[in-house]
């Protein structure tokens, strides 16, 4: 399968083309920075771009058979960055009749089947708090993505930690059966084989270990 992975150069970007590569796909890394990307494989494409540029995201995403954005947000991106990614990824797939999408975002962005916790509902405000244009920015590039008639999936992790893959992963949606954190592994794990077994369309699941 050739997957088309943005945002390839973050810490989840990274173990999700390694993880494609073992499982022997043709990964295409698309990144601002992709010489960032120290892994050398016969099956990876490196390709240079921005993801707010419409062109650039049509070039990375032709010929794909899937597409998977770890693209996040931060304080300091700009307030469009996620409306803009996801606005240039829908029309570039509808372009290139690419269907597939996992699109990754934070557990703070809500799904209509989540019941979070009075615990849950504490951390969702002091994110507000702290960086509500990160959560702003999420749930627009969010809403673009669910409005497109793309076979997509949501996959939103809460915090996410860089200890080794230990166990499985828990599919469930905020509420008392979410942990509290997923491990980059297990996010990026759960987000190949969703593209693999065709699983979760146009759902919006919680991955937790």
């Amino acid at each position: 399968m050739k997957i088309t992975i943005l945002g390839a150069t973050g810490q989840t970007g990274e173990i999700l083309v390694k993880k494609a590569l073992l499982r022997g796909h043709h990964v295409t890394a698309f990144a601002r920075t992709p010489s960032k990307l120290n892994i050398q494989h016969h099956l990876l494409e490196k390709v240079e771009g921005d993801a707010m540029d419409a062109k650039q995201v049509r070039s990375a995403i032709k010929g794909a058979d899937a597409v998977i954005s770890v693209i996040a947000p931060t304080p300091k991106s700009p307030d469009d960055l996620m409306q803009a990614a996801a606005e240039n990824i829908v029309n570039a797939m509808k372009e290139n009749n690419v269907d597939r999408l996992v699109w990754s975002t934070g557990a703070g962005v809500r799904a209509p089947e989540g019941q979070p916790t009075l615990m849950q509902k504490s951390i969702e405000a002091l994110l507000k708090l702290l960086s509500p244009k990160v959560l702003i920015n999420s749930e627009r590039g969010t809403e673009r993505i669910i409005e497109s008639d793309l076979r997509w999936t949501i996959a939103r992790a809460p915090m996410l930690i860089n200890e080794s893959r230990n166990n499985d992963y828990k599919v469930s949606y905020v509420g008392p059966e979410m942990g509290r954190s997923v491990t980059r592994e297990n996010f990026a794990e759960f987000m190949l084989d969703a593209v693999e077994n065709d699983s979760y369309i146009h759902e919006r699941p919680a991955i937790s270990d």
